[in-house]
């Protein structure tokens, strides 16, 4: 299990490191001038998608390694 934690984090990592160097220019309008809330014309591209699933690799990797190891004579449900 740590080894497969490591390789998830590891994964992780490199996807964020992806998602920063694929989303530097997000471009918005503001719909009303009065408004503080943006519309975001990249549509898809809006959202940073790699960096949320970068980040839920890193914490599914973090979740591996602090998990225990099986132990023989123990009963796990």
């Amino acid at each position: 299990m740590n080894r497969s934690g490591f390789y998830i984090i590891i994964a992780g990592i490199a996807v964020v490191v992806i998602g920063i160097l694929l989303f530097q220019n997000l471009h918005h309008i503001n719909a009303v001038d009065t408004n503080s809330e943006t519309i975001y014309i990249n549509g898809l591209r809006s959202f940073t998608w790699p960096n949320f699933i970068g980040l839920v690799l890193i914490m599914t990797g973090l979740v591996t390694l602090i998990a225990p190891k099986h132990e023989a004579g123990h009963r796990y449900y």
